[in-house]
């Protein structure tokens, strides 16, 4: 995500008063209450051999590459429902790891298709500093094998990508996001090559991006997670997640996760001591009750790239002002609960996503507009502010000041007026010399025929 321009001037503005040496960001956050939650108890203490090395530090820092990945073997080796394979290696030369679980041990493609059990993918550190989801299935994943939640597996598979951005999770600072609390270190965004992750899907330059692609098109998950951490504006929320709504391009999909996930994973949450919310997206920066705008993800993004390959991708952004501790333990509880509501509503998914496969619209929309006539309506646990004016430079910006504040029937504008339509065609004609072109379509699971010999036939010539 991006940092809000108005915080970002505050940041740097107050950054001055703290030595490199002995910097910490702790004093230029907004203030929050104290917190605790019925997740609490998930904490394993040292006690446990099998505690992570997330709760070794309690929950203030995450550990390195190595030690995560060293952590996630030992697991593997104990477990015959574990496995873990390479996706790649990185610019860098590091291993992507991706964990199979499985009820019946299996370890590949066609051995996990058998079973005929959805499957979840669950992807942490696309942002590497944004890492909560990577200690959240550590914990949940040694549950799972050594607390006596082994049913989970019943009826649902799982795969794990602990750390996708695998070069940028290494390159860590105490200083990398300094509007997050927490974890003491951070990794930074972009992989080694400077290029975000999180604008590849669909131009897929990355090794890491076309290790990922490869992986969803040879196991073929139901249901796919991307795990965030937001940026800028406060609000009681803890938990927020979204997809593309019924209006795009997989509405029964849709439907199903806002029908069937997300009731159930709120109230998971709220049970824990947790809060789930929407995606936050405010209209204006200065001025919260103007309402939120309901994104419509484009394919750069994952759940735009879920949306338009009609695979459920929910894209999950907690609560960067929220601790570390209580973003992991809500994490998890939102990772256990979706794997109970997959085991339960599966067949129910599977048969929304085969509608939306077989749909074959006469036009695609390239782009959307928000609907500011017809904004929807929510009652929106906020955070109260105060909007300032910086003494030197004039700037105006908000300070958020810790208070609760109910935002009563707050709009929200869904971006879902179509702004660019193009007609689908039968086909798309490419010449062979294009390979590149060729290869991009394989990596995205298309359907593609190679002629056997030379075809006169009538098209239409794109021209840029």
């Amino acid at each position: 995500m991006k940092l809000p321009a108005y915080l970002f001037s505050l940041l740097l503005i107050q950054s001055v008063a703290f030595a490199a040496a002995d910097f910490s960001n702790t004093a230029l956050l907004p203030p929050i209450k104290s917190w605790s939650g019925t997740s609490e108890k998930l904490i394993q203490d040292q006690s446990n051999p099998w505690q992570t090395p997330v709760e070794a530090m309690a929950l203030t820092d995450t550990p390195d590459y190595q030690t995560s990945i060293e952590y996630l073997q030992k697991l593997v080796e104990s477990e015959p429902m574990f496995h873990l394979t390479s996706l790649g290696k990185s610019d860098q030369n590091r291993d992507l790891w991706m964990l199979i679980a499985s009820r019946d041990g299996a370890s590949t493609p066609k051995q996990l298709a058998a079973n005929h059990k959805p499957t979840l993918l669950v992807q942490a550190g696309i942002h590497s500093g944004e890492i909560d989801g990577k200690d959240a299935g550590l914990m949940l994943l040694r549950d799972i094998s050594k607390g006596g939640k082994m049913a989970l597996l019943d009826k649902v598979n799982m795969l794990f990508i602990p750390i996708f951005n695998l070069d940028g999770h290494e390159r860590r600072s105490e200083n990398n996001r300094v509007n997050q609390r927490g974890p003491i270190h951070m990794g930074w965004r972009t992989n080694s090559l400077n290029l975000n992750l999180n604008r590849d899907y669909t131009k897929a330059d990355t090794l890491e991006m076309q290790y990922l692609l490869q992986a969803i098109n040879q196991w073929e998950p139901d249901l796919y997670f991307d795990i965030h951490v937001t940026d800028g504006e406060d609000y009681q929320y803890d938990i927020t997640y979204g997809f593309n709504a019924d209006y795009a391009d997989s509405p029964n999909i849709s439907r199903w996760l806002s029908s069937n996930l997300r009731p159930q994973v709120d109230q998971a949450l709220k049970e824990n001591g947790h809060l789930g919310g929407p995606l936050v997206f405010g209209v204006d920066p200065q001025d919260f009750a103007k309402g939120i705008v309901g994104w419509t993800a484009s394919p750069r993004f994952s759940n735009g790239y879920g949306d338009v390959r009609h695979l459920p991708t929910v894209l999950v952004e907690n609560h960067s002002l929220k601790p570390y501790k209580r973003r992991v333990l809500g994490t998890y509880v939102f990772l256990e609960q979706s794997l109970k509501t997959l085991a339960a509503e599966g067949d129910a998914l599977k048969k929304a996503i085969k509608k939306d496969q077989q749909a074959h619209p006469a036009e695609q929309v390239l782009s959307w507009s928000s609907d500011r006539e017809h904004p929807e309506k929510m009652d929106f646990y906020g955070i109260d502010y105060t909007k300032k004016q910086d003494s030197i430079t004039g700037i105006h910006y908000v300070e958020w000041n810790g208070l609760s504040k109910i935002y009563k029937e707050l709009p929200v504008y869904w971006s879902r007026i179509p702004q660019e339509k193009v007609k689908v065609p039968d086909a798309y004609w490419i010449p062979a010399q294009y390979q590149e072109v060729i290869a991009k379509i394989k990596l995205h699971g298309i359907q593609y025929t190679t002629l056997k010999k030379q075809q006169l036939v009538k098209v239409e010539e794109l021209k840029a």
